[in-house]
Parts: structure tokens; sequence; C-alpha cells
């Protein structure tokens, strides 16, 4: 009966050996699968991955065209800002500074006119006048300038 048993362990060994090769063969297979999909995966995202840093790459290059074009509309806002203040600045100056040169003008004129008109003071000292007033129906020199009418 030992070689009975030992023809069935005998078996057992024999079929496990080709399940454990049957197994390995399998694992085998199945990996190179895997490193199949693996490149597949890859040769199909690479075209993808390029389109995505071309667009990227695009992108950068308007951003920074963009950003070119903000700082020159800035500059010619500036200097387009500066040109009209200079502008209004030197007009101001060429249309007030003859106006205010007449006005002076004109005022000297007024002084001068102004010094005619006044009375001139006597020499000697005028007699006070009587403490009731002018007479009546007499007005004073300061009363005629008051008038209006």
């Amino acid at each position: 009966m030992s070689e009975f048993y030992l023809g069935v362990i005998a078996l057992g060994v024999i079929v496990m050996a080709i399940i454990q090769v049957v197994a390995i063969v399998t694992a085998m297979r199945a990996a190179r699968q895997v490193g199949q999909m693996a490149l597949r995966f890859e040769q199909d995202v690479r075209p993808i991955i390029v389109n995505l840093q071309r667009v990227s790459e695009e992108a950068a290059r308007a951003s920074a065209q963009a950003a070119a074009q903000v700082d020159r509309l800035d500059t010619l806002v500036s200097g387009i800002a500066r040109r009209i203040d200079d502008t209004a600045a030197s007009l101001q100056e060429a249309i007030l500074q003859p106006v205010r040169d007449g006005l002076a003008l004109l005022d000297g004129l007024k002084s001068l006119i102004g010094s005619f008109r006044q009375p001139r003071e006597p020499r000697a000292a005028s007699p006070a006048p009587p403490p009731h007033g002018p007479p009546a129906g007499h007005n004073s020199p300061a009363d005629d300038e008051l008038f209006i009418g």
C-alpha cells in the first residue's frame, strides 16, 4: 500500500507542477497584454499631450502679446493725456495772459481817469461845516456821488 500512496503523492506533485506552469504562463500573457495596453495608451495619449503643450504655448504667446498691447495702449493714452494737458496749459497761457494784461491796462486807465475826476484838496484848511449841516436843498458832493437816478 505504500507504493499506492507514493503514486498518489507523485501524481499530486505532477498536477501541482502543471497548475503552477499554467499559472506562470497565464501571468506572463497577462503581463504582456498589460504592457501592450500601456503602450497603446501612451501612443493614444501622446498626441493629446503634444496638442495640450502647443495650446499652452500659444496661450502663453497670446498672453504675452496681449500684455504688450496693453502696455502700448497705456503708453499711448498717457502720452495723449499729457499732450492734452500741455495743450490746455498753452491755451490758458495764450488766452489768459493777454486778458490779464488787458485788465491790468484797464485798471491803470481807470486809475488815471479816476485821478483826474477826483477834486483836488485845497491847500489851505477849509472852514468847518456848520454844526447843523448844509442848508436845506443843498447837497454835499458826497451826497451827489451816492445819488442814483
